[in-house]
This record gives structure tokens, C-alpha cells and sequence, in this order.
């Protein structure tokens, strides 16, 4: 605009030069007004060009605004209209999301919070220069591949989806696309058979063991039909609700600790047994082996996994250690006794005593187990603690067993006869690891058969020596 001013600017101060040269006064009247009328013609002109030409670009501006209004008015009424997810995106921006778009996200009702958003929002960050790769291409047709990206649900784990752009507009410099997307999931269920779809299915409803995935916060958001034939919970009062309230309360620190861990990508796999809580109130133990659904370290992701019903083990070794317990509890409280476990050094450092030691030796377990203060060596009696000390190592390496009487001096130095039968305890390669056996008070009981019966014996084992 600037350039035609100056250009009838020019071409007025040369018309007035002419004019200036040419003037006469003698000249005849038509030659003046001749003149005068060419100068009026090229002033209305300038006017009318200063007037007419912002009007005429205006309409320019409009008519390609609306263009633009119009492609994306042609887009937004295409993807309202499909069923699969699809999105009207300007340059980087998105301008408009159909419903599938928004559900297959998890943006179900957030319409106005994405439009205008950026499109990286919803994209992996680790596919933002795929995605930069297809906005900038210069394409003014469509175009029928497809380029994997991973897009983001709303709780921050990542879905795997094939996406294609279809340009709207129709010059190279368009810059508005129809975006369109298809889980990967999706795509392999398509191109899978219905047999093996039946398979599948089929696996999954039958197999004992519960095949459940839940998101990066703990809810459930698949169970396998075994939940309910165990638990009786039905999947309508479960989906959707937290992992932890199903969990028996003392287990429900350990599998928060091995869940996040596994959500926030720490970990890939993870093993523990837990404790769920049935419809009725019964809990059962369950073998969790769980993983995550992302191989990359320390990107959020859901969590999938089995639980192994392992109530029926867990029932019967309790009930073999409760059967040991009641051996143990039947013998012991009945015979002033006590077992033990300890190091073959020379003070017989103790590693295990049992509830007996009180009674026989006058001190607490807590006081003879790997204490350093403790010395049962300087229990026994001063005259038999040579005699103890190497029959004991005579027969640990004959790798035999060893009986001996011997006296102890209890906490209150009172004196007392006792049994003691033991043997070492030896690993695969022949090297000595501790002793363990069994020392019986031997005190205010009447020995009088028990004389007799190792003075018979002595006699048997003397005849057959002869």
C-alpha cells in the first residue's frame, strides 16, 4: 500500500511540473479545463485506492480465515462422526476430541481441559520425535501408514497405539490433520482368529489361580473369574476399588512396599505371599507372583499378576509345626532338662537353650545365649571339667556321640548331678559346625536302679572284653 501512495504521489508532483511547463495563458480555454480534469481524475483515483484497497484486503483475510473455519469445521464433523478415537490437531495443538479419543484416555468429560492443549501432553515423552517426524512432514494428500507412539492415559501409564494423520486442508502448507488412533491391543484382537480368541478366553475363565491387573494407584481394573469362586466377591464389587482393601491387614505393609515398587518402575518382578479376605470374613493365603506391563526402568506403569491359592499348604505346615510344638511341650515340662546347640570352644558358648535351663542351671535363656559374659564351662565342677573337656573331644574326632555324668555349680552354687548326651555336628565336607544334645539334672532322684543298671552293664561289657 505504501509503494502505490508514493507512486501517485510521484506521478502528481511530475504532472504538476508539466503542467507548470506547459501553462500559456494565451492557450485556448479546453486546453485548461482538459488539464484540470486529468489532475482531478488522478487525485479521485489516489482517493478512491486508499479507500477501496484495506476493504478489498480484508475480504482476502476473511475468505481464507474462513477456509481454515471450514476445514476444521469439516474435521470436527468427520471424527464426531467416527466410532474409533479420533481428534482435530493445528500444528501441535488439539482443536477438537471425539468421545472414543477422550475414553480411550481416560479424559471421559474433560473435553475443555484438552482443547487447545498441546498434543505432547498426551504423548510419551520417549515418542515425541516420531510424533514431531509426522507433524512436520509436507503432505498435501492423505496417507494410509500408520507410526506406533505411545500415548498417555490420565493416570500416567503409557498405551501402545498405531497413529495415522490425514491432512485437512489442501495446499503443502497446510498445517490441520485428522488425528486417528488404534490401541495395539486392539489391532491383534482384530487380526487374531476366533478360535484362538475362544482359547484364550477359555484359559483364562478356567485356570485355578487369579489373573487380576491393577493401575499405577492400586485399583483393580481386571480379575479372571477365579476371583469370585474363591473370594465370592463378584466383579462389580471389585473393579474399580483398591488392591489393599481385599488385603489382610498385617500383610498390608509388605505389599504396598513390593506394589509401589513395582508401579514406579523399581522393580520388574516381584514374589511374597499375602493374605486375602474373603465375602465371609475367612482370610486365605494366596502366592502373588506380579510384573509390570513396561519394560522400561522407572517409567509409571499398571501392574498384572497371579495369585496361587496356598491356603491348604500353609494349613498343614502349621499343622506339623503344632504337632512338634505338642511333642516338644508333652516331653519336656516332665523331665528337668534342657536342650542346647553350641560352638566347640572352650567356653561352650551357647547358640540355643531351651526353656529347661532355668531349671537346671539357675540362669535365663536370654543369659547363656550368645553371651560373652556366659561361660559353661566354669558351671562344671573345677574336678571334672578336665575329665568333660576331653572325652568330649575324644569322641568329636572319632565323630561319635558322647555320654558323661559330670557335677555343675548353679547361679546359687548349689552343687548337681547331670546327664549329658550329645554329639558334633558336621558339615558335607567333614568340618565341624557346633554340638548339640541334651543335659538332664540328675539331682534328689533315687538312682539306686539306675546304679544297678550301669553296674550290670559294665559287667556285660567287661565279659565280653574277656
Amino acid at each position: 500500500m505504501s509503494l502505490i501512495l508514493f507512486c501517485l504521489v510521484m506521478l502528481s508532483v511530475l504532472f504538476a511540473l508539466v503542467f507548470g511547463f506547459w501553462w500559456d495563458s494565451s492557450a485556448p480555454f479546453k486546453v485548461h479545463i482538459s488539464i484540470l480534469a486529468s489532475a482531478l481524475a488522478v487525485f479521485l483515483s489516489a482517493i478512491l485506492i486508499i479507500n477501496i484497497y484495506p476493504r478489498i484486503q480484508r475480504r482476502a483475510l476473511a475468505s481464507e480465515k474462513h477456509k481454515k473455519l471450514d476445514n476444521a469445521a469439516w474435521g470436527q464433523d468427520i471424527s464426531t462422526k467416527l466410532s474409533t478415537p479420533a481428534a482435530v490437531i493445528e500444528g501441535y495443538n488439539i482443536k477438537f476430541a471425539n468421545n472414543a479419543f477422550l475414553n480411550e484416555l481416560g479424559l471421559k468429560g474433560m473435553r475443555e481441559y484438552i482443547t487447545d492443549m498441546p498434543l505432547t501432553n498426551l504423548v510419551h515423552p520417549g515418542s515425541h520425535q516420531a510424533l514431531n517426524k509426522i507433524i512436520t512432514q509436507k503432505s498435501g494428500h492423505e496417507s494410509s501408514e500408520t507410526t506406533l507412539l505411545r500415548m498417555l492415559y490420565v493416570d500416567g501409564t503409557t498405551i501402545p497405539v498405531h497413529v495415522s494423520f490425514s491432512p485437512l486442508g489442501q495446499d503443502d502448507q497446510a498445517n490441520q490433520f485428522l488425528l486417528q488412533f488404534s490401541t495395539t491391543s486392539t489391532s491383534e484382537q482384530a487380526k487374531s482368529s476366533s478360535s484362538q480368541e475362544l482359547t484364550y478366553h477359555m484359559l483364562i475363565d478356567r485356570i485355578e489361580q487369579i489373573i487380576f491387573q491393577i493401575n499405577v494407584d492400586q485399583e483393580i481394573i481386571f480379575l479372571n473369574p477365579s476371583w469370585e469362586r474363591i473370594l465370592d466377591y463378584s466383579s462389580s464389587e471389585s473393579l474399580d476399588k483398591s488392591l489393599f482393601s481385599f488385603i489382610h491387614p498385617e500383610d498390608q505393609p509388605l505389599a504396598e512396599a513390593r506394589l509401589k515398587a513395582l508401579t514406579e518402575g523399581k522393580r520388574q518382578q516381584s514374589q511374597f505371599e499375602l493374605r486375602l479376605i474373603a465375602k465371609n470374613g475367612h482370610s486365605h493365603w494366596f502366592e502373588m507372583r506380579a510384573s509390570t506391563t513396561s519394560k522400561l526402568k522407572g517409567e509409571r506403569t499398571s501392574v498384572m499378576g497371579t495369585l496361587a491359592d496356598i491356603s491348604r499348604m500353609k494349613s498343614a505346615t502349621a499343622g506339623r509345626k503344632a504337632n512338634a510344638r505338642s511333642a516338644t511341650n508333652m516331653i519336656m515340662p516332665n523331665i528337668p532338662c534342657m536342650l542346647y546347640r553350641c560352638k566347640n570352644d572352650r567356653n561352650w558358648t551357647f547358640d540355643f537353650a531351651s526353656e529347661g535351663c532355668l531349671e537346671v542351671t539357675e540362669y535365663q535363656v536370654y543369659e547363656v545365649t550368645n553371651s560373652a559374659q556366659f561361660n559353661y564351662m566354669q558351671l562344671i565342677y573345677p574336678d571334672d571339667q578336665q575329665r568333660v573337656w576331653e572325652h568330649v573331644q575324644e569322641q568329636i574326632n572319632k565323630q561319635q556321640s558322647f555320654d558323661l555324668v559330670y557335677r555343675i555349680m548353679t547361679r546359687s552354687n548349689r552343687i548337681k548331678w547331670v546327664l549329658q548326651k550329645g554329639k558334633g555336628v558336621f558339615s558335607g565336607s567333614g568340618e565341624l559346625l557346633g554340638l548339640e544334645g541334651i543335659i538332664i539334672d540328675l539331682t534328689g532322684q533315687d538312682h539306686t536302679v539306675l546304679k544297678d543298671g550301669i553296674a550290670l552293664m559294665c559287667n556285660e561289657q567287661k565279659d565280653r572284653a574277656e
